[in-house]
């Protein structure tokens, strides 16, 4: 392939440093409130703002409902034009943020490389501190705390939600989520209310929200629950005969069980409830210092209370936490089940044999008091006996540890219970066919890993290492088992600092045998990722066992099948019982991820389970499939690239095809870091050629996506490997591509170094294609040193070698480095020339791009000429194509000509405004020509800033 040689108007260099805008604290005393919760109102320091365009009261709600953090053009899109987007998403964006920030404050929306942000306490928002109270109010024990929470949150709601903005969209997505919280707030702080609130204040608030939500069940039971407790039972049954009529009018379904059950307990409120003989209190004890997990008990209390009915799954990986939350919670509520609370351990992934589902049957038998004598002899007529025992009761059941649903299914003690499984495995036919709930756990976030550490090692420990803190998080992968044995590590050698555990957890080999208690199989993170291991079947062990290979945390189900050398049906059912058994995560349909910790056990059974020879045929497979998927990425990401000297090796299975452009840069990015780790695993192994035509492949995505570190880095190891192996061909190619890399972040001396290199494998082995790149880029270093006849004169040969090869392609590329050349050497007239055949050249190869950048250049040549009138139309045009390239990093040097052009005519005000729009896009993609922009910027007078019309993004 051939490198395509650097544009040498100034547009070529950019970097990767994303412009970061102002944090919270950097706004000065400008305060702003967004309301959201009714009519939409926006205040700047108290006082209103009146937004006129509902275009730009829906993009302000879109980034409001995202405060702080990044919102894609994507998504603001459908938050402001829905399914109908205009052509030019960006620059109408880019109009409406300007408008906003003239409205609201400069500093409030900062625009970043995918999107925007607005730089906006999230307090702030209405809307986000309502559902952050609640999430508060959900996490919080105490009644009273919890009581008062919801109020505060309840306090903010003034109507319907987004009345005003503007956006169908929006009012879809967000106006039911946040009308079913507050709703259910409503109803949480009523069942609080009881004893502190007059009965009658319920019953008239009650009234009035049945009338605005006739459909919801759950306010009609309250309203007639507290009706019958303030001794109005006949308007009780009335009401509930009103619901049924409207239920079976509008519907055609007769109310549901808590409120049949109601009615009836209501009917025979006289009757004396016959008593058990038994009383069950199995549960284990609490949880002492339980932290975190507010979202996963918020869904659990949202169960009906009282007698809840039905299954509720709780399911993660080996040590996330299942049991500890399915026990804490059980106490937390256990007194809404007058019947009891029943408990057992299933053992079905633990060092023990699963129980049996008749001796499950017949522990509960035996703790309800039913005497053995009278026990059917069959488990389905135990089964049976047991929901017979149970119905009705508001019994709770824990079945922890539960191996399949066929292990739990028989224990299910039917309507009116509530029965709580843990397990690692998804029980997904528990969930379709017995209509379980299903609760996923996931690994703790940061703050609620960092407090059960402090738990452990106090808060004062936690102050004092931060960074070895926020290390030791990242090592124990936030998973709540191994940070627990981390902190109790800590807390038994207190003299031994924070951060010399994690000199002990980075070594991975060593990480499990740290995170363990040899006393306490329960506790020995190994172990318990072994009971999982082990329950697989051959072929799926063999798939976890290799996946153990894959350079990368996530990875997509063609890489796993080419490691494992298996067709894509083959592997999707292996992936697929492993995503069951919580060995591995599925993030989408056909993406997978290790958990950090798994990916260890993997790593270390690989190492022990299989053959340096199978490992080495797995890891062979692998990077033969990628190359050939890089390989078609290419064919969007770089057409014009010539591709007659690499040859690749066959993929194990099909290679990843690309529709369009924007899917090779989401492939990519999803991709990265097994992609550049696969570069130095190849070399490190001697597969030379792997190595370089990797890194090459690479390239295209490295310089749009400005990673240059990784562009540096992964050339680097392949000129190494291609130097050491005595590859000229493939020291051509890398040595060209470090060239090109250094360029990019304006280091001349290393590129010159680099393609130095280049040219002398060129000259001495091979000759191929790539000659004229390494030509072309020797012109592009020389100029970047000022050195501008040399730099013409580079140019010059690779114009001449090129129309001898008869690589029209390449031709125009080192006509644009002439003219950059010889605009260095103030030769404008022939630099025009040079430009200007470079933009016909362009144009009839169908490379609007580079021909937007010749363009360019003849636009700063004929400046340079004193042509002004030619030059400006010049430099509009190319502007304008670059726009509608959406290439953003092309259009600085046009705006630096554009704005030194009208400067020189004394129009500084529109030049103000090119280049302030030059710094904006230079700043955002860390190009290293802020400073130049800045010092043009500083030549315009105070009193005479940028054009109000000239567009910022």
């Amino acid at each position: 392939m051939l490198e395509r040689p650097a544009e040498w108007c100034h547009a070529a260099f950019l970097g990767t440093r994303v412009r970061r805008g102002p944090r919270l604290g950097d706004l000065g005393a400008t305060t702003i409130d967004i309301r959201l919760l009714g009519s939409f109102q926006v205040l700047v320091d108290g006082s209103p703002v009146l937004l006129t365009s509902s275009r730009q009261r829906a993009l302000l709600a879109t980034l409001a409902l995202s405060a702080g953090r990044l919102v894609s053009i994507d998504t603001l899109a459908r938050g402001v034009w829905g399914e109908a987007p205009p052509a030019h998403i960006r620059g109408s964006l880019q109009t409406y943020v300007m408008r906003l920030r003239r409205l609201c404050g400069e500093d409030t929306v900062v625009t970043e490389p995918e999107g925007y942000r607005l730089v906006v306490d999230p307090s702030r928002v209405d809307a986000l501190r309502f559902l952050r109270t609640l999430d508060q109010a959900a996490a919080t024990t105490g009644p009273a705390p919890r009581r008062a929470l919801l109020t505060t949150a309840l306090g903010a709601w003034a109507g319907t939600p987004l009345e005003g903005v503007g956006s169908p969209t929006l009012t879809a997505e967000w106006g039911p989520l946040l009308t079913e919280r507050y709703l259910f707030a409503v109803e949480q702080r009523i069942d609080l209310d009881g004893g502190l609130v007059p009965d009658a204040r319920l019953v008239a608030e009650l009234t009035d929200l049945v009338s605005q939500h006739p459909l919801r069940e759950s306010l009609w039971e309250r309203l007639v629950r507290v009706l019958a407790r303030s001794g109005r039972r006949a308007e009780a049954l009335s009401r509930y005969a009103g619901l049924r009529a409207l239920l079976a009018d509008e519907l055609g379904v007769e109310p549901g069980e808590d409120l049949r059950r109601l009615h009836a307990e209501l009917l025979a409120a006289d009757a004396e409830p016959a008593a058990r003989t038994e009383v069950p209190r199995q549960l284990p004890f609490d949880v002492a210092g339980f932290t975190g997990r507010g979202t996963e008990l918020a869904e659990l209390d949202r169960l009906p209370p009282g007698g809840a009915s039905g299954v509720v799954v709780i399911e993660g990986t080996a040590g996330v936490g299942k049991t500890s939350l399915a026990v804490h919670w059980s106490h937390r509520v256990r007194d809404r089940f007058p019947g009891g609370q029943l408990f057992l351990d299933l053992r079905g992934h633990s060092a023990g044999t699963p129980v049996t589902t008749g001796t499950a049957l017949a522990g509960f038998l035996r703790a309800l008091g039913v005497p053995a004598e009278t026990w059917p002899s069959t488990v389905e007529e135990r089964s049976g006996l047991l929901r017979s025992r149970l119905a009705g009761s508001r019994t709770l059941m824990l079945l922890d540890n539960a191996r399949d649903a066929d292990q739990v299914r028989p224990l299910l003690p039917g309507a009116g219970n509530l029965v709580v499984v843990t397990s690692r495995n998804q029980l997904r036919g528990l969930v379709a066919r017995d209509g379980a709930r299903r609760i996923a756990l996931r690994s703790f976030d940061d703050r609620d890993a960092e407090a059960l550490l402090a738990g452990s090692v106090g808060p004062q420990r936690i102050a004092a290492e931060p960074g070895a803190v926020a290390e030791l998080v990242q090592l124990c992968g936030r998973l709540p088992l191994a940070l627990a044995l981390a902190g109790e590590r800590a807390s038994r050698f207190s003299g031994v600092s924070l951060a010399g555990i994690v000199e002990e957890l980075r070594d991975q080999k060593l990480r499990l045998d740290t995170l363990r208690d040899p006393q306490d199989a329960g506790t020995d993170l190994r172990a318990a990722f072994s009971w999982s291991y082990k329950a697989l079947r051959p072929a799926a062990a063999r798939f976890f066992r290799l996946l153990g290979l894959h350079p990368g945390l996530a990875f997509s189900l063609s890489s796993a099948a080419a490691l494992a050398g298996a067709d894509l049906r083959e592997a999707r059912e292996l992936a697929d019982q492993l995503a069951a058994a919580h060995l591995l995560n599925q993030p989408g349909t056909d993406r997978y991820q290790f958990h950090d910790l798994l990916r260890v056990y993997a790593a270390e059974l690989v190492e022990t389970e299989t053959t340096t020879t199978e490992r080495e045929a797995a890891l062979r497979r692998l990077v033969d499939w990628y190359l050939a998927s890089v390989a078609e990425a290419n064919k969007l990401v770089r057409p014009d690239l010539l591709t007659d000297d690499i040859t690749l090796d066959p993929a194990p299975v099909p290679a990843v095809r690309f529709a369009q452009h924007e899917d090779t840069i989401a492939w990519y990015t999803a991709e990265r870091p097994a992609l550049t780790a696969l570069v130095g695993l190849a070399a490190d192994r001697g597969w030379v050629a792997h190595a370089w035509k990797l890194a090459w492949l690479l390239r295209g995505f490295f310089a749009e996506r400005h990673d240059r570190d990784d562009w540096i880095a992964t050339a680097g190891v392949a000129v190494t490997a291609t130097r050491d192996a005595g590859d000229n061909t493939g020291l051509q190619y890398s040595a060209n591509n470090l060239g090109s890399a250094y360029l990019r972040t304006l280091q001349p001396d290393k590129a010159l170094e680099a393609l130095e290199e280049a040219r002398t494998a060129s000259e001495t082995g091979n000759d191929t294609a790539l000659t004229v790149a390494i030509l072309s880029n020797l012109s592009g270093a020389y100029y970047v040193r000022a050195e501008y006849a040399e730099a013409e004169r580079y140019a010059l040969k690779a114009v001449d070698l090129a129309r001898d090869r008869g690589q029209r392609t390449f031709v125009p590329h080192a006509l644009l480095n002439v003219s950059a050349s010889r605009i260095g050497l103030h030769d404008y007239d022939h630099a025009a020339e040079a430009a200007q055949a470079a933009h016909e050249a362009f144009a009839e190869l169908g490379d609007r791009y580079h021909a937007a950048l010749a363009l360019g250049n003849v636009a700063e040549a004929l400046e340079g000429a004193g042509r002004h009138d030619e030059a400006e139309k010049a430099g509009l045009d190319a502007l304008a194509e670059l726009k509608e390239l959406n290439a953003d990093y092309g259009t600085i040097d046009v705006q630096i000509t554009l704005g030194r052009l009208k400067h020189h005519t004394g129009r500084t005000s529109e030049a103000g405004g090119h280049w302030a729009e030059a710094l904006a896009v230079s700043q955002r993609l860390g190009d290293p020509r802020v400073p130049e922009i800045q010092a043009l910027l500083a030549t315009v007078p105070p009193d005479e800033p940028p054009a109000k019309d000239a567009p910022y993004p």
